[in-house]
């Protein structure tokens, strides 16, 4: 089974509860998601903790740790510590791989690919539907992303298309733009003039889910 870790060293995962790798999750998720960190009440409702006492020794423990930084007497002013995108390839939100969908491209989590690939060229995108199936791409995967505009005929992209975002099969001619579902129960998706459209990327691996 494939599980997702945060960006943290060795050494510091271990020192991490249960409980508190879910509190870390959360915090970093959150911050992603609105640019600023979980209230305790906040952090009490979304991790069902019976007390903001047991929010807060939680933190205290991660601060212990030197996991986090806080600034105290303030309700937001956390830090993680040597959290970055550098460690690893950002997983970005999911994206519709059917008639595409509203995408939120929060980053989720990070996969330590660093000594492999150059990460601010790369980043995995959750699929979501059906419509790539014939090209092994199955609903909950991850799809790995080189950011490109130039593709060729018969590549896989990942497009946003009017503010949402899709993976398609790319083909083009002096015509026009063609996004071709591997799906015979999907129709092509054919790019007019007036359509907001941008290439964000070609796909080069797949990650398949559990």
């Amino acid at each position: 089974m494939f599980t997702f870790k945060r960006n943290l060293n060795k050494k510091e995962v271990a020192m991490l509860t249960k409980k508190q790798e879910q509190m870390l999750n959360f915090l970093i998720s959150f911050k992603n998601r609105y640019g600023y960190y979980p209230t305790i009440r906040e952090i009490c409702t979304h991790l069902k903790l019976s007390s903001t006492a047991s929010a807060k020794k939680m933190l205290d423990r991660l601060e212990e740790k030197g996991v986090i930084r806080r600034g105290h007497g303030k309700a937001r002013l956390i830090e993680i510590v040597n959290h970055t995108h550098k460690k690893g390839i950002p997983v970005l939100g999911k994206v519709a791989a059917g008639y595409p969908i509203l995408s939120e491209e929060n980053i989720l989590t990070y996969i330590n690919l660093e000594k492999f690939l150059d990460t601010d060229k790369y980043f995995f995108l959750k699929v979501t539907g059906d419509s790539m199936i014939e090209k092994k791409i199955f609903d909950e995967d991850l799809v790995l992303v080189e950011l490109t505009k130039e593709l060729k005929n018969g590549d896989i992209g990942v497009f946003r298309l009017n503010g949402e975002v899709t993976v398609k099969t790319y083909y083009h001619n002096k015509n026009s733009i063609i996004l071709k579902p591997e799906n015979p129960f999907y129709e092509n998706i054919i790019v007019e003039e007036t359509d907001d459209f941008e290439i964000i990327g070609k796909v080069v691996f797949i990650l398949r889910s559990p």
